[in-house]
């Protein structure tokens, strides 16, 4: 996580199932071709998207990936072990 300057943090990027680290521009730049990222904690697996920038009012922060909102928060990026 990062904070960028501002009052919360951010997803700096992802790490792969081989420990491999990829940024969140690298993250953005594969979906973008087309390629699926998904995250798993609690049992179940929730799809890693891309958004415009960051949804907190004011910050700016983008590329910005998240999850989709499911019914448990376990595999939510914001809630995974920090590498």
């Amino acid at each position: 996580m990062d904070t960028s300057g501002s009052t919360h943090e951010h997803t700096q990027g992802v790490i792969d199932s081989t420990g491999t680290f990829h940024t969140r521009a690298s993250v953005v730049r594969s979906i973008d071709n087309g390629n699926l990222w998904q995250t798993s904690g609690g049992g179940r697996t929730a799809r890693i998207r891309k958004i415009a920038q960051c949804p907190r009012p004011g910050c700016s922060v983008t590329p910005y990936i998240t999850t989709a909102p499911d019914h448990t928060t376990a595999n939510n990026l914001d809630n995974l072990p920090r590498g």
